[in-house]
């Protein structure tokens, strides 16, 4: 084990399979609902929060880490020796990345990097993974900050809301926003570009959805030997189960390593039920 300790937020929603003994610490975002405060995916889990979402009179509100939360976080560290690699949730949509360097800069700016993911969910969790296994390695603060934005460069995610409501709402839709006359007659399918979510297609039916889905990550897959990919989900793992099986009929044995991941309430809150989508990176080698 090393000297540098990754710390994330819970947009990234990590399996806890693939962060068993990794230098990992996961703060939890916010959401408030109903006169409730809840930290995200500890006091309110996928399962039961899509299940309340789907009747819920009020919407859930989201909510950055606070500065003081990433000042104690980063002083428990910096204690014990350690250097810190901070990934968050893309800077475009959430303040989160900002609150860190200001932490960052009232401690100790040498030994704590910030690094935006430009994404979330499964895309930002390949970051962390990758640093965090090098940083178990021995790795250097700058080398493992490398490696989060080799990754970030080589990762890409789309995904097909059931609806365009809950992005429109929060305020997160981005390019997308040419599509919302026709969002009740059609299955959209949008991509995270640059740390914004951006329109790619508009489709009849979701199963077409998802084939044009795969056809466009092929595309854009082109001269990857490896992928790695994360099959994501709201509240209907079935649809996440299909879209993989499509992806691994179409890319072959170039499929190294799938997961299925559910979407975290904080993401949820802003793409609503009923979404499905695919993350992944590429690997030349």
């Amino acid at each position: 084990m090393g000297n540098v300790i990754i710390i994330t937020d819970s947009s990234a929603y990590l399996p806890a399979f693939q962060i068993d003994s990794l230098p990992i610490e996961v703060i939890p975002l916010y959401l408030t609902w109903e006169g409730r405060s809840y930290a995200d995916g500890l006091d309110l889990q996928p399962e039961e929060f899509f299940r309340r979402l789907q009747h819920a009179s009020e919407m859930p509100r989201t909510s950055q880490i606070p500065l003081h939360t990433f000042l104690n976080v980063y002083r428990r560290w910096l204690e014990k020796g350690y250097d810190i690699l901070s990934i968050h949730i893309s800077s475009k949509v959430s303040g989160t990345v900002a609150a860190a360097i200001q932490a960052a800069r009232e401690l100790a700016a040498d030994k704590i990097r910030v690094f935006d993911s430009l994404s979330g969910a499964a895309a930002m969790a390949f970051q962390v993974l990758g640093a965090a296994r090098a940083a178990a390695q021995g790795a250097t603060l700058a080398e493992c900050e490398r490696i989060a934005g080799k990754i970030r460069d080589a990762s890409h995610t789309y995904f097909i809301p059931a609806t365009l409501e809950f992005l429109h709402r929060g305020g997160r839709i981005g390019g997308a926003a040419a599509l919302l006359g026709t969002a009740l007659k059609i299955h959209p399918i949008l991509e995270t570009r640059d740390g914004v979510i951006e329109a790619c297609e508009k489709v009849r039916t979701m199963s077409r959805a998802m084939q044009r889905l795969v056809e466009l990550m092929e595309k854009r897959a082109a001269g990857c030997k490896k992928i790695i990919a994360a099959s994501l989900y709201a509240d209907i793992p079935e649809l996440a189960e299909t879209l993989l099986n499509l992806v691994k009929q179409r890319l072959g044995n170039r499929i190294q390593q799938t997961w299925f991941s559910t979407i975290s309430p904080v993401i949820g809150a802003h793409i609503g039920p009923g979404a499905v989508g695919m993350a992944f990176v590429c690997q030349e080698e």
